[in-house]
């Protein structure tokens, strides 16, 4: 016997009804989860009975009514899931019993047979009832995980477009906002605070962004719809996130944090790109302008220093008018020095030098320049090397004016009339030229930025008189020749370390 499709149709708009009752929007903000898992089962249950009274009423035979009731019971699987699939299946049974199976009207059964029938069409129910509530809960995950990437897709496509000059936090809790679907947004972040994003008034409250980045964890609240998510790069915090008001998703509420936390690094990595550009701009403009002073400065001063020299050499002057001759004539070499140091700096800075190179013994040419210092310079210095032969590939004149440098540089600062010591050793790789001398050493927060052009620390400032240049030329000379430099300090001990690699056919001799 046939189903009419009257029934079939009937039971389908029972229950698209039913379902629009039970999962309305007023009744889901109503009743609570468990209450309505307890109308879905009593209405579950009710389907059944209903549709075993209405087979009964048009005499169906139990095969047919078996069928009609295994059909229900597979839509209520796929619609509302196992719980009223079982519960369903369980008042079939109690219904084709009653109903279907001699005596009729009572719950007794005569012949064994229908022991096995009622056994296998529970059994088939079960089964049947729980593969289709796999079948949905496998389709709605599919459908959450569709969802949730056309979401991260489209925030992280916006996020690309963000205007990186207004402020992210802000434009990022718009974003959110819009293609999440919360209510509001709060956005912290450690290294920049005033330019997070609050929807919420009391920035300390429980569930503030900055609180939690302070609790330093992640946690969902079902009741109030509150995800908090601490932002990380890779394992470091870096500030934090609060979304409100949605259907919690706690893979999205993490993939939107991993988001933010890029969105915000990102916006951190172009402000300084901006600021080094803004930083090189300057240094260039600086550059040309003591470039352009140092080429003014010369020709004056070449000027002042030879008419002094003159008048030493024609002599016939008094005693005082010879001393004043003798310190403007002083005073313009030393200014002609610091003009020369300009420009080589300004070279450096430029890399337009260009590199003159020769094998020769680092040792000889320390030797012969330490013979051009003054008497009480060339006292204290010491040169120490293993074998005079130390040969390296260089430009001579430079590697001349970074020892002197770095010469210069431990008689200002080393106690009066300590030893000077410079060493000269060679290894595989590179050669070493140390230059160590004793008295106040070099703060470690200051060591790196000694190089720097200009840069002079807390304790030089107060000690001699000095421009700033010398180190940064040391370094300059070394990179031009793809070496290094660097300070050690020790005790009241500090050693200027100049290295300079090793090239084919450079050896100790």
């Amino acid at each position: 016997m046939t189903v009419p499709c009257e029934i079939l149709i009937t039971m389908k708009r029972a229950m698209r009804r039913n379902f629009k009752n039970m999962y309305g929007s007023t009744l889901r903000r109503r009743v609570g989860p468990k209450t309505m898992r307890i109308c879905i089962a009593v209405l579950s249950a009710i389907l059944v009975v209903g549709t075993a009274g209405v087979a009964f009423a048009m005499r169906f035979n139990l095969s047919t009514a078996g069928s009609l009731e295994l059909l229900l019971i597979v839509l209520i699987a796929l619609r509302w899931g196992r719980i009223p699939a079982t519960i369903a299946s369980v008042a079939a049974v109690f219904c084709l019993n009653y109903l279907f199976m001699p005596p009729i009207f009572k719950l007794t059964v005569t012949e064994p047979e229908n022991w096995v029938s009622l056994l296998t069409f529970e059994s088939t129910a079960l089964l049947v009832g729980a593969l289709s509530s796999k079948a949905r809960i496998n389709a709605a995950q599919a459908d959450l995980q569709r969802q949730r990437t056309a979401k991260l897709y489209e925030l992280s496509r916006a996020i690309l477009l963000l205007d990186w000059r207004n402020s992210t936090a802000g434009q990022l809790a718009s974003l959110i906002r819009e293609m999440v679907g919360v209510e509001s947004v709060d956005l912290w972040v450690i290294y920049d605070p005033a330019r997070s994003s609050t929807d919420h008034d009391d920035l300390l409250s429980e569930d503030s962004a900055e609180r939690t980045y302070c609790e330093g964890r992640d946690s969902d609240d079902l009741d109030l719809g509150t995800s908090r998510r601490v932002l990380r790069l890779g394992t470091t915090p870096i500030g934090a996130m609060v979304l409100r008001g949605w259907n919690i998703d706690s893979l999205l509420a993490d993939a939107v944090a991993s988001l933010a936390a890029i969105a915000f690094e990102r916006a951190r990595s172009l402000e300084n790109e901006k600021r080094a550009e803004a930083s090189r701009n300057i240094e260039q403009l600086r550059t040309a302008v003591l470039d352009g002073l140092a080429h003014a400065f010369k020709t004056p001063l070449t000027a002042i220093q030879t008419a002094s020299s003159g008048l030493l050499a024609i002599g016939q002057m008094t005693e005082t008018q010879t001393e004043l001759v003798s310190i403007i004539d002083g005073e313009a070499g030393m200014l002609n020095k610091l003009a020369s140091r300009l420009l080589q700096t300004a070279a450096l800075e430029a890399k337009q030098v260009r590199l003159s190179r020769s094998k020769f013994s680092a040792v000889a040419l320390i030797e012969s320049l330490m013979q051009t210092q003054e008497q009480s310079v060339r006292s204290r210095i010491e040169v120490i090397a293993a074998s005079p032969a130390i040969f390296v590939e260089a430009d001579a004149e430079l590697i001349r004016l970074a020892v002197l440098q770095l010469v210069d540089n431990a008689v200002k600062y080393s106690t009066v009339g300590s030893r000077i010591k410079i060493s000269v050793a060679q290894g595989d790789v590179e050669t070493l030229i140390t230059v160590v001398n004793s008295g106040v050493t070099i703060r470690a927060e200051e060591r790196d930025r000694v190089f720097e052009r200009f840069y002079r620390g807390a304790d030089a400032v107060r000690g001699p008189a000095g421009t700033g240049l010398g180190l940064s030329i040391v370094k300059k000379i070394a990179e031009a020749h793809q070496g290094r430099t660097w300070v050690e300090c020790e005790g009241d001990t500090t050693s200027f370390v100049f290295a300079l690699p090793n090239h084919r056919g450079v050896s100790n001799g």
